[in-house]
């Protein structure tokens, strides 16, 4: 898409994405039910569960500080705009989403989630190393024009990742178990200074 093709298509989109407290209720109701947004396979209804656990233990414990949200309050720009795809089995949306939703509402940023499969041709212009990896933060102006994009995982845990994805045998068990270790461990540090770095 052209720049402003995609300014169109993402005002669209924006329009049509849920609130942080819509989405979160939207997994909340599917892991109650057994069902899955996308995928309605056994291990992703499990997997919806799991991120609405996530997220209601994320939105209890984690408080960023003022100092850290006074830092990107400096670099916001009026009328901007964050933009989420995601998915309710997706844990990496689990484990980021509560912590960029807290930012949001504190910067009085409008915040929208869409859901990645109904909406695949935007995701074509987010891929992240050939892939429609999630969550996906997109930044825009008021014009929604886009300002920057952040994801699908913090740079730290992307790194390490990457390291997995070299092994000869990579256990997709073993390193979901290695990822919810990592975000428990870290709370959310790596992903202030990514976001620190995303809004200069």
């Amino acid at each position: 898409m052209n720049k402003i093709e995609l300014s169109r298509v993402l005002r669209g989109a924006f329009s049509y994405g849920l609130t942080y407290e819509e989405y979160f209720a939207l997994n909340t109701l599917m892991a109650k039910e057994g069902r899955s947004s996308g995928m309605l396979q056994p291990s992703y209804i499990e997997y919806t569960k799991l991120s609405a656990a996530r997220m209601r233990r994320w939105n209890k414990v984690y408080k960023p500080s003022f100092s850290f949200l006074n830092k990107i309050k400096s670099k916001t720009q009026l009328g901007e705009k964050w933009l989420v795809f995601g998915e309710t089995w997706c844990g990496d949306v689990a484990h980021n989403l509560p912590f960029v939703a807290k930012w949001a509402s504190f910067l009085e940023i409008d915040l929208r989630v869409i859901l990645r499969n109904e909406h695949s041709d935007l995701m074509e212009e987010f891929l992240t190393n050939g892939c429609r990896s999630i969550p996906k933060l997109v930044r825009l102006n008021h014009e929604f024009n886009v300002l920057g994009s952040w994801g699908p995982r913090p740079s730290l845990l992307m790194k390490a990742h990457a390291e997995w994805n070299r092994q000869p045998e990579f256990d997709k068990k073993e390193w979901f178990l290695f990822a919810q270790d990592w975000y428990n461990k870290d709370k959310g540090a790596t992903l202030e200074m990514d976001f620190e770095a995303l809004m200069d």
